[in-house]
């Protein structure tokens, strides 16, 4: 019987040594695991200024180009309307030399 009860006992023992092993292998593992994701929150933190900077860069270019793009239609009104006016001089000379 106390053959049996030190087997068991030394088994065990074994046992818990393995398991101890997987534990520390384990905080091992959950210590890499907390270093890589405080790494990968450093890289999503800069990477979300570098958004915030480009949106607001995209935003100021959209007010500029909207800008410009009214002002490309208003030279555009003021071109037909010059060429328009243009017409009608010339159509008025030529009718005012021809008769």
């Amino acid at each position: 019987m106390g053959d049996q009860t030190a087997l068991l006992a030394r088994q065990q023992d074994e046992e818990l040594g393995r398991l101890g092993a997987g534990v520390k292998r384990v905080k091992a593992l959950a210590g890499l695991m907390r270093d890589e994701l405080h790494e990968q929150d450093v890289i999503l933190e800069t990477l979300e200024e570098d958004v915030e900077r480009t949106d607001s860069a995209m935003k100021s270019m959209s007010t500029r180009m909207g800008g410009l793009i009214e002002q490309a239609k208003g030279s555009d009104r003021a071109l037909w309307t010059t060429i328009v006016v243009l017409s009608l001089l010339l159509a008025f000379l030529v009718y005012q030399v021809l008769s």
